[in-house]
């Protein structure tokens, strides 16, 4: 044989290897069927991001008629944007928008059975009357700002009610999310789909490690049911290094080795381990920044510190591990993507408090670190006969320009304060359930580290005096006890 047959056949030889498996064309156009739901769900909330900015603006925009300075997070408009935001005519979001998917679904009706299009369908079609709401609810809150006299308290109650409407909205939409998802998963299971139709179980294993573990910590973030993020986080930590031992290199003359592939796989290794690092800051009781204090740290670090490593705004994990399904050519479900959730902000004048409250309403531990600096529990406790506590601050016998910051229950009350000898006076309300602690953090040491406080309040008629003490290594936290 001559040296250019021998050269055909191998390279030959080499194209069937790297060929995908021929799946069961039944089981394809099944799959691909699902598959229109899931882009649907995925478009729409990506759709459903650039509203979400847009309320926000109007939150901060109507705010400023009462006491809150207007802070812009994005900086476009209802005329910028398309008139129904989830059709997108001229592709600015999407290559395919979520109402053409939508209508992709209903053309692909007769393709699965009857029974499972109606249990799909159902969920599906309340997703697409909650887009349509959200894209009115844009408009709706234009038309109030621009016609309302918002110096008038009932006006701006309306507008707050319009706003209120997407709250409801946004958490309607993933409750059906989750029921289309689950009935997705439910008829999956019943298409006889091969071990070689689905090519590398050991990889798609790993990927839906990844996504399992990542989701489930998103949910806690979502519902605020944080309990057990410490285990939900190890979780995480497990299933990135399961994912980082498999080399795609490893798997020769097949289509893992693809340039692209690689780039993708090495994407959600980058994305995943930078979602644990702020999830870390998250158990941490790190700092948010400052045009998020009026949310809550669930809604940063949910919304906009981690998601974006998860959806497919920032190539996220999910958008990386969808474009290796479709180039391998698998016939399996593609993965979901989260939605963001809305919350209103109202000013201060409206919402008026004299206490200060936990953005977290149970508390399950005290963090073992924070700012990246130990926590240390201090030795004796605060205990108090009232739910609603006011406390007095100032340093503790010698004035040395010590600068702290005071944590109450993982929010940051008091940031970078130099304390002197007048009292500096904050009222708390605590949590009915799980525990409470203030945290000591020092941000400078004065001339005569460590930094100290003192701390006076009242308990049963009698006015109480601790200290706390912090330095540039370890930072003290004291557990308080409602003790009536």
């Amino acid at each position: 044989m001559s040296i250019n047959k021998l050269f055909l056949a191998f390279v030959l030889t080499v194209l069937t290897l790297v060929q995908p498996y021929a799946a069961n064309p039944d089981n394809l156009d099944k799959v691909k069927a699902i598959n229109n739901y899931i882009n649907f769900s995925n478009e729409s909330t990506h759709g459903m991001l650039i509203v979400h900015r847009l309320l926000e603006n109007f939150n901060k925009n109507i705010n400023k008629f009462v006491d809150l300075p207007d802070q812009q997070i994005n900086f476009y408009s209802n005329k910028d944007l398309p008139e129904d935001i989830f059709e997108d005519p001229e592709h600015w979001f999407y290559e395919t928008s979520p109402n053409s998917w939508y209508n992709k679904i209903l053309t692909s009706k007769g393709v699965l059975p009857t029974a499972t299009e109606v249990g799909l369908l159902t969920p599906a079609n309340k997703m697409k009357a909650i887009i349509v709401n959200i894209n009115k609810v844009r408009f709706d809150l234009e038309t109030q700002i621009n016609t309302l006299d918002l110096t008038q308290r009932e006006n701006l109650g309306l507008v707050y009610d319009k706003l209120e409407e997407a709250v409801v909205w946004y958490k309607e939409y993933y409750k059906f999310q989750q029921e289309l998802e689950s009935n997705i998963n439910k008829y999956f299971k019943t298409l006889n789909v091969s071990k070689d139709e689905m090519q590398f179980p050991e990889v798609l294993k790993a990927m839906t490690d990844v996504y399992e573990t990542n989701r489930a910590a998103l949910n806690a973030l979502y519902f605020k049911d944080d309990d057990n993020y410490k285990d939900l986080y190890k979780n995480e930590v497990a299933a990135l290094d399961r994912f980082k031992l498999i080399k795609l290199n490893d798997y020769n003359s097949t289509r893992l080795i693809n340039a692209k592939v690689q780039t993708y796989w090495s994407n959600i290794i980058r994305q995943f381990t930078e979602s644990l690092s702020a999830q870390k800051q998250f158990m941490d009781v790190e700092n948010i920044p400052q045009e998020f204090k009026l949310y809550d740290k669930y809604y940063y670090y949910y919304n906009i510190s981690v998601i974006n490593k998860f959806n497919r705004y920032g190539n996220g994990i999910v958008y990386e591990m969808n474009r290796i399904i479709d180039y391998l050519e698998i016939p399996m479900p593609r993965y979901f993507e989260m939605p963001h959730y809305f919350k209103v902000i109202y000013p201060k004048i409206l919402d008026q408090t004299e206490y200060l409250a936990s953005s977290d309403p149970v508390i399950s531990f005290i963090p073992e670190t924070v700012k990246g600096r130990s926590v240390v529990l201090a030795d004796h406790t605060i205990f108090i006969d009232s739910s609603v506590v006011k406390f007095q601050m100032y340093d503790h016998k010698i004035i040395d320009g010590d600068i702290v910051s005071i944590s109450f229950n993982g929010d940051w009350i008091i940031e970078k304060f130099m304390i002197t000898e007048k009292p500096y006076e904050f009222t708390l309300k605590m949590n009915e359930q799980g525990k409470n602690f203030l945290l000591l953090h020092a941000d400078d040491m004065g001339r005569q580290p460590p930094a100290t406080i003192a701390l006076s309040y009242m308990y049963k008629g009698k006015r109480q005096l601790i200290t706390l003490n912090s330095d540039t290594a370890k930072s003290e936290v004291i557990e308080i006890v409602v003790k009536e």
